[in-house]
């Protein structure tokens, strides 16, 4: 299985490097110092603290009550997904890409705690925009299970298997996931992504996570990046936190930015927002878009009145980005 998995990663980076090079060869393109930084941006561990706010939009709307859990982009179509969760009813609102601003919502009845912490979506073959959702809830062992739901007609499809489909991300033609619980993982899994799209998800393999079973903190996304999957980590009582596990389920980075640090980080980003030292945050969603690492973060000045809280869709490894200050994580379970 880790050849297997050894060799995805390296059909994919070898297809990322192809396109690199020959940007590189272009003569308009400088060289040695350009290469250099073009180096840095392939690696998915390098600038982690260096991000760019891509969109942002509001916690809750029209007297809603639902929650964020998971967010995807199409940038085709300029469009970003969310998914968001109370109880029993799961909605998926399509909002334009920069502005946030929603486009359209539907409803799906899910089964209760039924959270869909990610959002993968495709285009079937009638060109209809569908997601990848998740299907059952409660404990774990009935909780991996999803479903195809046909935006574009408002259906639900068939339950189905799947390994760790409670955090999932898509990159190229595979899929990842992770049985990662809320403080701990065990493994990582690959996909095929068609064979998912058509109900029939075809294993390639499974990954262990070294380390120990406990995470530095509450797991709220993943993101597979290059030859690493990040866990994204952080409930309201904890710091924003990235770990990282190479293919070879190695852990290879543990960060973390304090809340002061944190806060300083959004500033930058959106001048003045925060000056409530004991602002809300919590972390919903990662992904990997454009070969860059994005993490999901919530935030709100005001923590009494939820509907103050913002959105912010982070992508990380930005040379071009604002730096934040981050330092070493706790690793938990060593």
């Amino acid at each position: 299985m880790a050849t297997a998995l050894a060799a995805v990663a390296a059909a994919l980076n070898n297809s990322a490097a192809a396109a690199q090079i020959g940007a590189a060869a272009d003569p308009t393109v400088p060289g040695a110092a350009d290469r250099g930084t073009l180096q840095m941006t392939q690696d998915p561990l390098a600038l982690l603290d260096s991000v760019a706010l891509l969109c942002e939009f509001p916690v809750r709307e029209n007297g809603e009550t639902t929650w964020p859990q998971g967010v995807s982009i199409n940038e085709g179509a300029q469009e970003i997904y969310v998914s968001n969760q109370n109880g029993t009813e799961l909605r998926i609102d399509v909002r334009t890409l920069p502005a946030g601003i929603r486009r359209s919502s539907r409803i799906v009845t899910t089964e209760d705690l039924c959270w869909t912490e990610a959002l993968p979506w495709f285009y079937n073959e009638r060109g209809q925009l569908c997601f990848i959702i998740r299907a059952t809830g409660g404990a774990r062992a009935n909780a991996s299970t999803y479903a195809v739901y046909n935006y574009t007609t408002g259906t639900k499809g068939a339950n189905i298997p799947i390994n760790g489909i409670w955090r999932a991300d898509v990159s190229g033609r595979y899929m990842a996931t992770t049985d990662a619980g809320t403080t701990s993982v065990s493994s990582f899994y690959v996909y095929d992504w068609a064979s998912v799209q058509a109900g029939n998800p075809a294993l390639i393999a499974t990954i262990p996570a070294q380390a120990g079973a406990r995470t530095a903190g509450k797991n709220q996304g993943l993101a597979w990046v290059g030859n690493y999957f990040y866990l994204i980590q952080g409930s309201q009582s904890e710091s924003p936190t990235f770990q990282a596990w190479d293919s070879n389920g190695k852990l290879s980075i543990s960060s973390k930015y304090t809340r002061a640090d944190f806060m300083d980080l959004v500033n930058k980003l959106k001048p003045g927002y925060l000056t409530n030292a004991n602002y809300t945050y919590e972390a919903e969603g990662a992904f990997n878009h454009e070969g860059k690492l994005v993490s999901v973060q919530i935030v709100n000045n005001n923590p009494s009145v939820a509907t103050d809280g913002r959105v912010l869709v982070l992508q990380h490894n930005r040379t071009d980005g604002v730096r934040g200050k981050m330092q070493p994580a706790d690793v938990a379970g060593q």
